[in-house]
C-alpha cells in the first residue's frame, strides 16, 4: 500500500509540475503579440506607400514592429510544439529550428538598422552607398528575404503537426508556408513584394487561429 501511495503521489506531482496552462497562456499571448506586431508592420508599410510617412522616417516604423515580431513568433511556435500531438510533434520541432533561424536573421537585421543605419541616415552621416543600407538587392535585404524564407518554412512544417486535430490552423499555416516561393525571388524582383502582401492576411489569420487554439486549450 505504501508503494502504491508513493507512486500515486509521484505521478500527481509530475502532472502538476507540467501543467498545460502556462504553455497555453504563453502561447496565447505570444500569438496575440505576433498578430499586433505583424499588423504594425502592415500599417507602417501602407503609410509608406501612401507617402504619409516618408524615407528615412518610414524605416523606423517598418523595422520596429518587425524586430519584436521575430521573438514573439518564435515563442508562439515553441508553445505550439508543446501543444501538438506527440505522434506529430516532430513536424513542429522542425518548425522551431527554422523559426530560430528566422529570429536570428530578423533581429540582427532590424536591430542593426534601428541602432545604427537609420539614425545615421537621418543625421546625414550615412549615404545610400553604405554597404548595410536597406534597399533593393542590398546585403541587408538579402538577409531579410532569407529570414522570411525560414519563417515560411517554419509555418509550413508546423502545419503538419496539426493536420489531424486543428484543420483551420493547419490550413492557414500551410498556406502561409507556401508563400516561401515568393521571398527569395523577391530579392531579384522587388515587385513580388506587392504580391507577397497577401502575407499580411495569411500570417494574421494564422496567429488568430493559434491564439484561439491556445485559449481553448487553456479552458480544458
Amino acid at each position: 500500500m505504501k508503494t502504491i501511495l508513493t507512486v500515486g503521489f509521484e505521478a500527481k506531482h509530475t502532472k502538476d509540475s507540467f501543467s498545460p496552462q502556462p504553455i497555453s497562456k504563453i502561447g496565447f499571448w505570444s500569438a496575440i503579440l505576433s498578430l499586433i506586431f505583424g499588423l504594425g508592420y502592415v500599417v507602417a508599410q501602407l503609410f509608406s506607400w501612401l507617402k504619409i510617412i516618408t524615407y528615412p522616417q518610414d524605416q523606423f516604423w517598418l523595422f520596429l514592429p518587425s524586430l519584436f515580431l521575430a521573438p514573439s513568433f518564435l515563442v508562439a511556435i515553441i508553445c505550439a510544439h508543446y501543444k501538438a500531438p506527440a505522434a506529430l510533434n516532430i513536424w513542429s520541432a522542425i518548425g522551431i529550428g527554422f523559426a530560430i533561424v528566422y529570429c536570428t536573421f530578423a533581429t540582427m537585421t532590424y536591430f542593426t538598422q534601428l541602432g545604427s543605419i537609420v539614425p545615421g541616415v537621418v543625421n546625414g552621416e550615412i549615404t545610400q552607398a553604405h554597404p548595410l543600407i536597406f534597399k533593393p538587392r542590398s546585403f541587408t535585404m538579402a538577409i531579410d528575404c532569407l529570414g522570411y524564407f525560414f519563417m515560411s518554412l517554419s509555418t509550413l512544417f508546423t502545419a503538419f503537426a496539426f493536420r489531424e486535430t486543428e484543420k483551420r490552423l493547419y490550413g492557414w499555416l500551410l498556406f502561409n508556408g507556401l508563400l516561401i516561393i515568393l521571398f527569395i525571388p523577391a530579392y531579384f524582383y522587388p515587385f513580388l513584394y506587392y504580391i507577397g502582401s497577401v502575407w499580411a492576411v495569411s500570417f494574421s489569420v494564422c496567429m488568430i487561429y493559434m491564439a484561439r487554439f491556445m485559449q481553448l486549450e487553456n479552458l480544458l
